[in-house]
């Protein structure tokens, strides 16, 4: 891949997992990494683990709660100040609630809705100047080919009953509206917006609250490394093979038709992000 030697990287959940394997990745290729992270303790120690990589030139470790409105503006407000442009946002933080019964952010917004969709869309508008500073620029979307129970009329499981795995499954579906929702309103800017899924990736801290009995029919499965599952975000991020692509979806480095677009539906869910956010553009 292309080297990302005077690139600037800000990418959200990059202590385990997915997030790991994607910070290392570009962390290889020489990016200036911005970990985005709720817990710093376990940034730094992932600073420390990426510097002894070889290619890798620097990761500056930042704090953010991706469940929490005002955490999400301070971090861009600093990043805006600190950096003034980035290269590429690479928004891969997520939670799924597994067993556990429905719980809400501070802003009172259901807490896998909150994190896997509503942190997405505000940290994307939030960093858009200096993503425009940067341009071309990059953003890519980690979703999930496991995405599915959207009910648009009832995001936050109010009326449904709960279940950690359908809130996760719907997150995803939200994930890629937003993208090609966003993907219009980048037009003509020289940013993108793309996104991807990285296929079954058992080994990352996504799956911390289930029992060993609920994994193990995932683990029966193909099952990719972390490694294998971070690479399509990798690549574009930093590949000159998808310079100027835009409002696509990816997965094992190629594009796949994504069943979840519907214009409606897309703006349906910016609007909700947008009252959910207030003083979200």
């Amino acid at each position: 891949m292309e080297s990302m030697k005077g690139k600037r990287v800000v990418i959200t959940g990059p202590t385990s997992g997915i997030g790991k394997g994607i910070a290392r990745g570009l962390g290889s290729l020489g990016a200036q990494l911005i970990l985005a992270c709720r817990d710093t303790a376990k940034g730094e120690a992932t600073a420390i683990e990426i510097l002894k990589d070889e290619g890798a030139k620097g990761a500056a470790v930042r704090q953010v709660d991706m469940s929490r409105q005002q955490s999400i503006r301070d971090f861009a407000r600093g990043i805006a100040e600190e950096f003034g442009r980035i290269d590429a946002l690479v928004n891969n933080a997520g939670i799924s609630r597994g067993p556990q019964r429905r719980a809400e952010s501070e802003d009172g917004i259901e807490l896998t809705f909150a994190t896997n969709v509503v942190g997405y869309f505000l940290l994307t508008l939030e960093l858009m100047e200096v993503l425009k500073a940067g341009a071309p620029s990059r953003i890519v979307n980690v979703a999930s080919s496991f995405a599915s129970d959207l009910d648009l009329d009832d995001l936050q499981f109010a009326r449904r009953p709960f279940e950690g795995m359908k809130a996760y499954a719907q997150s995803k579906v939200c994930d890629r509206l937003l993208t090609w929702a966003l993907a219009r309103r980048l037009e003509g800017t020289r940013v993108t917006a793309n996104a991807m899924a990285p296929g079954l990736v058992v080994d990352t801290g996504l799956y911390r609250d289930f029992t060993a009995e609920m994994t193990q029919p995932l683990r029966q499965r193909a099952e990719l490394t972390v490694a294998q599952g971070a690479d399509t975000a990798v690549w574009l991020a930093s590949s000159p093979d998808v310079e100027g692509a835009s409002d696509r979806f990816f997965y094992q480095r190629k594009e796949i038709p994504c069943a979840f677009r519907n214009r409606e539906s897309e703006e349906k869910l910016w609007e909700i992000c947008r009252e959910l956010t207030h003083r979200a553009k």
